[in-house]
């Protein structure tokens, strides 16, 4: 076999053919290695690109998640606003949980979460009506004026229940989005 080989080599060299094979051998090595670096570059880049589209709905995930905790917080604290106009009527702690739980759905409605327009009115309704409310309220309080406890209390219970609303959606959306993971 080894004589095999010298001898082709040497058939090779006497006729000025070993450079050339070797040039062309040299090449075509050249092409494959390129190829398969280009394979493994488009694999890379594939790889990147899934990373980057987990990453990205990771933190989809978790906004989605906050929203629906901060959703759950809001309802809680106007069935806390409820109560206190059942026990106490008028407060002047009233006004500053009304800005409060205001200010809440404000940031909620622009959370950066996709929310449709009816969820976005849903929110913005919440919000003019607590705001009414919140001027009722210190006008009453200046005035020593009447305070329409059931009126102001149907309303909240109306905005907690589209709330709700809401917040059953963004938990379906959560469910149907951690089922296709």
């Amino acid at each position: 076999m080894v004589e095999f080989l010298s001898d082709g080599l040497g058939w090779l060299k006497a006729r000025d053919l070993a450079g050339t094979w070797a040039d062309v051998s040299g090449f075509l090595i050249a092409v494959f290695g390129f190829g398969a670096t280009l394979i493994g570059v488009r694999k890379s880049k594939n790889a990147a690109v899934a990373a980057q589209r987990a990453a990205q709905a990771t933190r989809d995930s978790i906004r989605l998640l906050e929203t629906i905790v901060d959703f759950s917080t809001a309802i809680a604290v106007l069935e806390d606003i409820k109560r206190a106009h059942r026990e106490t009527g008028m407060s002047s702690t009233l006004p500053e949980r009304y800005a409060s739980i205001r200010k809440q759905l404000i940031v909620l409605k622009s959370s950066g979460t996709k929310l449709s327009d009816v969820q976005l009115a849903v929110i913005q309704n919440a919000v003019a009506n607590l705001s009414a409310m919140e001027d009722h309220l210190e006008k009453a309080l200046a005035n020593k004026g009447a305070f329409p406890v059931a009126k102001f209390n149907n309303l909240i219970s109306r905005d907690i229940d589209k709330l709700v609303d809401v917040l059953t959606t963004l938990k379906t959306d959560q469910e149907a989005t951690r089922g296709t993971d």
